[in-house]
């Protein structure tokens, strides 16, 4: 019999994944910007001529051409690539390769025609490109499965083999000078800090004699306990191994004898083309960013470093961070040299003048280094601005740019920087000479205003902390997590009264301020999804606000204007497509998994049939009010009810019943092993290294050798659990023949039958040697780029492609295929029309109009009109008024008798 207590928690549940929903925008229209926020990589590059610059636009799908022969880029225009690009790589003087993280692949655009000529499917995830080794092959990083892939950059449709990584999120790749060898940055590679599990930290025999929490000051708790509180609760602990072996806390005591495992800590890979053997770099920093040779080839790494060992947020504020840069002797043997960024700064205190803070650069990424090796230049994202740094470390200049700097290119000669602002969608130029920036180019950029007017308040390190070099995203690594646990806590802090849903009325407590340590959550999907964190003790995102003057040193909060502004771009923020499943979002019948100690490591299990025991099983015989599904507690596309669960055995604090949807990104943690990827598991405090160990705590699985298959298919199942985003998301397919021999036709049959179903979109792009066009799926066929065209049918469309003239099919998010595939700058007069009539399909204030030739939009076709014709000869775009594609006679001839007033 249902008890009112159940009917309670039920109409709470449906009310929570309602609202959610709806401020998802699941229930309403679907958006047509998705903001992935893809973390850019390689975003720009140089061809070896120095004439032509090429940026990735991750934020329209694009990659954009640039000439150079003047010194400064002038626009030349852009080719539709696939979804995200992050990074390119121009290997030749006519090519440029770019890699597209969400669509999976990498896209070979031809510089010349501007067209797109091929697209290599290469695996998830895609980060980075390079070519190295003799034969020369293409080397690209794939972060979420932690390979390399390779393949003959010259074969049409390679053969992929792949080099498997030890280290989470392979990402920035860079080769030696004679391209004998592959240097990887492991993004998150952590710092060999671990979770010394509760239990152990309250054993007589640790350093503190079993005394939890232990304090943080020799014997003493800094700040000091509040006397008005209860007893806090016993805690995990965080310890760091150092460089002589031993596992040490914050407050230098040794825990060694009472931690049997261990982690790697590769922060750069060598790969030696040749072979594909690997060496590692260790004890760099905690988030390689990342990597640059020099001429002579020693290799520079950038990141950050994290001080996630010291306890309490008053002895890390302002301070919890440093910059910092390594240089690799070549070849990766021997020691490193590693220097703080911000050498400057006085780290005994949180704040600085704004003059001082300035000077700091904060959330290094890109790396350049001058072709003399004098000097390297490093972009910092979070500054807006870019450094020059001697091979020792000394400072030499600070350069503002534009906002968030992530890539940096310099011309061949060396006297020309040339700079990738992502936030601004724009592109700085230096003179190196001077160390100033000479010009600032701009580029079509969708991305909405709510975007750009909220990011500051993450990203901006001088406008949101105290020293100009940390800030929201120094932790929260491009809106994601660091994967570090951090013990926040305020032992003089005032007790929290309880005041949310519990699961069980009356047993949930109020919140101690000394909480312990907890692993960094994500931000994406947290809007709607209130309380907030690990212990739901954070009514809204406004309640993070005392970070900026607690945690990051800022002398004071945001407003409430600010606040709501990033509220309102959090709340934009999306997961990528979930990995582990089909195309068309269904489960798998395998997949491999971690494993654990009871299950054995490794294997497989059935995600299908753990979807099951997840909705009928109940696997929780001593929950409060009877056994428990999993989907009692965890229900919906979330995951999670947003309930508070109560303190249980040894866990003496409420904990919100955590979403499920980023499971399979937290593996890696593993306490039976010295050789573990990650430090850090899943729960709050990372109590349970492996979804193995999490299990089999209080559930019933049976016995024998069906408990171990339930637990390794309910593994698999929550490493499948889905995302805000179909799977299929990204996904390509390319015709180029019309159907016939070599086109993937059930791929491109199963993409149409994805978008058909309305849960994706469906784009079709030719940017082949004739005419760039664009179709989107509507109403079982596509509406193209004209508007006065009709729908064309399926195979009517595939009958278009050819050698000269490839369709990319790419499968888009619900809402956004109008804007991808046929109206570029939403404006709602259609690219094609647009080019045709002379305006320009990525530019919302160029708008057809009835005197095309009318280029300066004065009312009168003359002089000023010819002059940008001529400016514009031989190249596409506005000029090129007949719409072939290039401005010549037939397009003067156009002008010319269109002189005069326009009627």
């Amino acid at each position: 019999m249902m008890t009112w207590r159940a009917v309670h928690r039920g109409v709470h549940v449906v009310t929570a994944i309602v609202g959610a929903a709806l401020s998802r925008g699941v229930l309403a229209q679907a958006p047509a910007f998705i903001n992935f926020e893809t973390p850019q990589v390689h975003p720009i590059d140089i061809t070896p001529n120095g004439l032509v610059l090429v940026a990735v636009n991750t934020a329209d799908n694009h990659v954009e051409v640039f000439d150079i022969v003047g010194g400064l880029p002038v626009h030349r225009g852009s080719v539709f690539t696939g979804l995200e690009p992050v990074s390119v790589r121009a290997r030749t003087d006519s090519h440029a390769w770019v890699v597209n993280q969400i669509s999976d692949s990498v896209s070979v655009v031809n510089l010349q025609s501007m067209s797109l000529e091929r697209t290599v499917l290469v695996g998830d995830e895609p980060a980075d490109i390079v070519f190295a080794g003799a034969p020369q092959r293409a080397f690209v990083s794939l972060a979420q499965p932690r390979q390399i892939a390779t393949f003959d950059p010259e074969v049409a449709a390679p053969t992929i083999t792949t080099i498997n990584i030890n280290g989470n999120q392979p990402r920035a790749m860079t080769t030696s000078p004679d391209g004998s060898l592959v240097y990887v940055a492991i993004f998150e590679s952590g710092n060999r800090s671990v979770i010394v599990p509760r239990a152990t930290v309250s054993q007589g025999t640790g350093p503190y004699g079993g005394q939890n929490p232990p304090p943080n000051s020799g014997t003493s708790f800094v700040p000091a306990i509040n006397p008005d509180n209860s007893q806090p609760p016993r805690v995990a602990h965080v310890v760091r191994k150092n460089a002589q072996g031993q596992w040490r806390d914050g407050n230098n005591r040794n825990w060694t004898s009472l931690i049997p495992f261990d982690v790697i800590d590769n922060d750069v890979l060598v790969i030696q083309a040749s072979t594909g053997t690997v060496s590692a770099v260790t004890g760099l920093m905690t988030t390689v960013t990342g990597i640059g040779t020099a001429p002579n080839g020693q290799v520079l790494a950038v990141g950050m470093e994290s001080r996630n060992e010291i306890a309490f947020e008053a002895q890390l504020n302002g301070t919890f961070l440093r910059c910092q840069a390594s240089l690799v002797p070549s070849g990766g043997s021997g020691s490193a040299t590693s220097f703080d960024l911000n050498q400057h700064l006085n780290y005994a205190l949180p704040s600085t003048d704004i003059v001082t803070r300035l000077q700091s650069i904060g959330d290094p990424r890109g790396v350049a280094w001058h072709p003399s090796g004098s000097r390297a230049f490093i972009a910092g994202m979070g500054s807006n601005s870019v450094v020059a740094v001697s091979p020792a470390g000394q400072r030499l200049a600070v350069i503002q740019v534009g906002e968030g700097p992530s890539g940096l290119v310099l011309a061949p000669g060396g006297e020309k920087l040339f700079v990738l602002n992502r936030f601004d969608g724009s592109i700085s130029t230096i003179d190196t000479a001077t160390n100033g920036e000479l010009a600032r180019v701009a580029f079509h950029d969708p991305t909405p205003t709510a975007i750009k007017q909220g990011r500051p308040f993450l990203y901006d390190t001088h406008l949101t902390s105290g020293l100009g070099h940390v800030s929201c995203a120094s932790c929260h690594v491009d809106a994601r997590s660091d994967r570090l646990a951090w013990n926040l806590g305020d032992p003089s802090g005032a007790m929290i009264a309880f005041n949310a849903t519990c699961v069980e009325d009356g047993l949930c407590v109020n919140w101690h301020p000394m909480k312990g340590p907890m692993v960094t959550q994500t931000l994406q999907g947290i809007i709607g999804q209130e309380p907030l964190h690990w212990r739901g003790e954070k009514a809204g995102i406004e309640d993070f606000n005392v970070a900026y003057t607690h945690l990051q040193g800022r002398e004071s909060e945001i407003t409430a204007a600010e606040m709501a502004q990033l509220k309102a771009y959090i709340a934009t923020l999306a997961f990528g497509p979930q990995p582990n499943r089909n195309i068309d979002n269904s489960l798998r019948s395998s997949l491999p998994i971690f494993g654990g100690i009871v299950t054995g490591s490794g294997g497989t299990g059935n995600p299908q049939a753990g979807e099951n025991m997840f909705n009928t099983l109940a696997t929780l015989p001593n929950a409060p009010g009877g056994n428990t599904r999993c989907v009692d507690c965890h229900p919906g596309q979330v995951g999670t009810g947003n309930e508070i669960g109560i303190p249980l055995g040894p866990v003496q604090q409420n904990r919100k019943v955590p979403h499920l949807r980023e499971v399979y990104r937290k593996t890696g943690a593993d306490l039976q092993s010295t050789s573990a990827r990650r430090g850090f598991g899943f729960n709050a405090d990372s109590e349970f290294a492996t979804l193995q160990d999490l299990l089999q705590v209080g559930f019933a699985w049976g016995t024998g050798a069906t408990a171990i298959t339930r637990r390794r298919d309910m593994e698999a199942f929550l490493l499948s659990f889905g995302t805000d985003t179909h799977a299929g998301v990204g996904q390509q397919a390319v015709a180029s023949n019309g159907g016939g021999a070599g086109d993937n036709i059930a791929r491109i049959n199963q993409l149409v039958s994805i978008a058909s179903s309305g849960t994706a979109g469906l784009v079709v792009k030719a940017s082949g040697s004739t005419q760039p066009r664009g179709w989107m799926l509507e109403s079982g066929g596509f509406r193209s780029d004209r508007q006065a065209e009709p729908l064309v049918s399926a195979s009517a469309l595939l009958a278009l492609s050819g050698p000269q003239n490839p369709l990319v099919y790419t499968l888009v998010p619900a809402g956004a295929a109008r804007r991808i595939g046929i109206d570029r700058d939403q404006d709602t007069h259609l690219d094609r029309d647009e080019v045709d009539a002379g305006s320009d399909p990525a530019d919302p204030t160029s708008v057809p109009n009835s005197c095309p030739a009318d280029l300066s939009s004065d009312g009168l076709v003359d002089g000023a009109d010819l002059t940008m014709l001529l400016a514009g000869w031989g190249k596409g775009g506005q000029t090129d008024l007949s719409g072939d594609g290039t401005t010549d006679g037939t397009d003067l001839a156009v002008l010319l008798a269109s002189w005069g007033g326009c009627r």
